[in-house]
């Protein structure tokens, strides 16, 4: 039923899948096991587009009452595990660390020191996902953002810099190119992050391909292989500043329009009614991301 859920609600079973980060196959199979046990058809084709019978609403909305109800029973659950002060829950990308803790949720925690917070570090997709089903009260995320299922506040978050060792032959220099950076040895993050699809549209502006030597899923495993030499990674220089500060990496800015132009987004469900220690955390978010981009 959440596949056919997620289907509905993107319109395909192709798009569900890239959503869902799973093979299309795995979607239409299940969905035609429960025609067959229903012994009703819950999908047909509408031009290139794949739309729910009525039979398929039902069942999707039923599934998505489901969840909500679901969704809310844990907060009330959550609330009276962690000293009835209620939660607020945030998503964040991996290079925000050091700023939420240091900057925000310290300053939090003096307004409400009974409230539990949820931080759960993210990629995009992941993100984005969790923002349109409920599942977070907010995300501060880093790329482009197009869903219009989502309200956000945007901010510049830049440059973008080539953060190496302080050994590379490169980290004597004041601005690094395109180009050269193609020359080196890279490291990734997956392309879920926003991050890295800034990373990929520079290269394609050059007619490149951004080739790495490694890929990981985590800021702190990008910086660690830089530290040891073994290649350069991508990220703000406030993202690495812990490694930057103890000299363990330099950040040179990338030469690039994408890279000093880039954006961060403070993401929530247009749907959602925060509480008053959501919305308070909302905003430091806001004043705290705003006063750093000037």
């Amino acid at each position: 039923m959440s596949y056919l859920y997620e289907v509905g609600i993107h319109g395909g079973i192709r798009r569900a899948a890239d959503i869902l980060g799973i093979n299309p196959s795995v979607i239409s199979r299940q969905i035609a096991l429960m025609e067959r046990e229903l012994q009703l058809p819950l999908l047909e084709r509408r031009g290139r587009s794949v739309v729910l019978t009525e039979a398929g609403r039902l069942l999707a909305d039923d599934y998505a009452d489901s969840r909500q109800r679901r969704l809310k029973l844990e907060g009330y659950l959550k609330d009276l595990r962690h000293m009835q002060g209620g939660t607020v829950s945030i998503h964040i990308g991996g290079g925000f660390v050091s700023t939420l803790i240091h900057d925000i949720v310290s300053r939090f925690s003096l307004a409400y020191p009974q409230v539990f917070v949820e931080i759960t570090v993210a990629n995009m997709q992941e993100m984005l996902n969790a923002v349109i089903h409920g599942e977070t009260d907010m995300a501060v995320a880093f790329g482009a953002i197009g869903n219009p299922e989502v309200k956000r506040y945007s901010f510049t978050r830049g440059p973008v810099c080539a953060v190496m060792s302080p050994q590379h032959p490169l980290s004597s220099e004041t601005a690094v190119s395109i180009p050269t950076l193609a020359k080196q040895r890279l490291i990734a993050l997956s392309d879920q992050f926003g991050l890295q699809r800034y990373m990929n549209e520079m290269f394609r502006s050059h007619g490149l391909v951004f080739t790495p030597a490694y890929r990981c899923n985590l800021f702190s495993t990008a910086m660690e292989l830089s530290v040891a030499g073994l290649g350069i990674s991508c990220m703000t220089a406030s993202a690495a500043s812990s490694m930057i500060a103890t000299g363990q990496l330099v950040a040179i800015p990338i030469n690039h329009k994408i890279a000093n132009e880039s954006q961060c987004h403070l993401l929530r469900n247009s749907d959602r009614r925060f509480t008053p220690a959501a919305q308070h955390l909302w905003q430091l978010l806001r004043h705290t991301f705003n006063d750093q981009s000037r």
